[in-house]
């Protein structure tokens, strides 16, 4: 075996596996660390909460709302007409009570992003031949075979006249 093979052996043997320190000694470390004033990690930046109706919030909003198929309009930042009427065409596919002062918060875009794509999109029928609907086959009464009203009058022959 060569120099390089011993190093590697003894690399291996000397580093610890995941798992391998209890997890209540890590537990200690971090209060030792606690008592002495430092701190194990540096603390987590929040994201800055932005005013209701801020033009980035809003632009939140139209992008969830085209997504949910309920914005026809722009993506410009600003609460207009369409932006109003997709909330509303939101609000009314979500059975909420419509609000005529809408605030754009961020408890309204989490709102928005917890729904499936194409929300406000009406239902289709499920089959359908041209926009007609056909009579069911199976409905209450309905035998096999059997010929519509409208359908069982007879044709007057032709007579020469």
């Amino acid at each position: 075996m060569g120099r390089f093979g011993l190093i590697m052996i003894a690399i291996s043997l000397c580093t610890l596996p995941v798992g391998a320190v209890p997890a209540a000694r890590i537990a200690q470390n971090d209060s030792d660390a606690s008592k002495t004033g430092e701190q194990s990690e540096p603390p987590v930046a929040q994201a800055p909460i932005l005013p209701a109706n801020s033009p980035e919030q809003i632009r939140k909003a139209q992008i969830e709302l085209r997504r949910l198929d309920c914005l026809k309009g722009r993506i410009d930042g600003k609460l207009g007409n369409q932006t109003r009427q997709a909330l509303n065409k939101f609000w009314a596919s979500a059975k909420q009570p419509i609000v005529d002062d809408a605030n754009i918060t961020d408890e309204l875009i989490a709102n928005l992003a917890e729904r499936g794509d194409n929300f406000c999109r009406p239902p289709r029928p499920f089959f359908g031949f041209g926009g007609r609907t056909l009579p069911p086959l199976f409905a209450p009464g309905a035998r096999p075979g059997s010929i519509p009203p409208a359908a069982a009058q007879p044709v007057a022959p032709d007579v020469p006249h």
